[in-house]
């Protein structure tokens, strides 16, 4: 198991089959500006929220879900199917190749430096690094931090797709960012102003984590706001309160 993974005392492999015999229904929300999200209930393993942006040239599905049937290729369908599929980093690679063959081998776009996480090679896997556009207008951006190849998807209409690269908080309008989830460790001052300043060449007002978080206006500020105290926090200059 890598480093930033965790299984819990209640955790346990499953498979499709066994998923498939529970009573299950699809969540979706439709935010507005051609942003979609699903994801399970009752929900399973961490309970991400997956999205599928959608664009005139096609939709690409984000941190794909980690179950399919047929109940939610359909609804997918509805809005437009699949043109391309990718993932955020390693932990929702799971199921992006089943998604692929059932929208005809949709291209899954994986960062080269999380190569030796894919499970099973595959020809519709595109390997690439730094910034990419699958669609116009659409990005694929690497930031790393949470892992190596950790990326975030930019928008055309200024929403930004983080995984787990930035998170909520408990405070309203308030936004963290931690290297590893299940153990609460942040990411180092160094990293995080890496990650801020990448995201700063881009413009987006809303932002949406893989946990469902939905940050829905100002989001670059928020972002620069907890960016800025959590660097001051670990750098220790509040050391003399402790």
């Amino acid at each position: 198991m890598e480093e930033c993974g965790h299984l819990p005392p209640h955790g346990t492999w499953t498979t499709l089959e066994r998923l498939a015999a529970q009573p299950h229904q699809t969540e979706y929300v439709d935010h507005g500006r051609g942003v979609h999200s699903l994801r399970r209930a009752p929900r399973f393993a961490i309970g991400h929220r997956s999205y599928l942006v959608q664009t005139a040239a096609g939709n690409m599905l984000w941190d794909a879900p980690s179950y399919l049937d047929d109940s939610i290729v359909g609804l997918v369908n509805a809005l437009g199917g699949v043109a391309v599929i990718a993932s955020s980093h390693p932990h929702m690679f799971g199921a992006q190749l089943s998604w692929s063959k059932a929208f005809g081998g949709a291209p899954v776009y994986v960062n080269a430096r999380d190569q030796k996480w894919v499970p099973v090679a595959d020809p519709v896997i595109e390997y690439w690094d730094g910034e990419i556009e699958p669609l116009p207008g659409l990005r694929l951006v690497h930031v790393g931090g949470h892992m190596r190849g950790s990326a975030v998807a930019v928008c055309p209409d200024g929403t930004l797709l983080v995984g787990d690269t930035i998170s909520g908080a408990l405070a309203k309008d308030w936004v963290s960012f931690q290297r590893m989830y299940p153990k609460h460790l942040p990411l180092s001052a160094a990293v995080v102003r890496r990650i801020v300043d990448r995201l700063d060449a881009y413009e987006y007002d809303r932002l949406y984590t893989l946990g469902g978080d939905e940050i829905d206006h100002d989001a670059k500020g928020i972002v620069h706001r907890s960016a800025d105290a959590h660097i001051r926090h670990v750098s220790g200059e509040f050391d003399h309160l402790t």
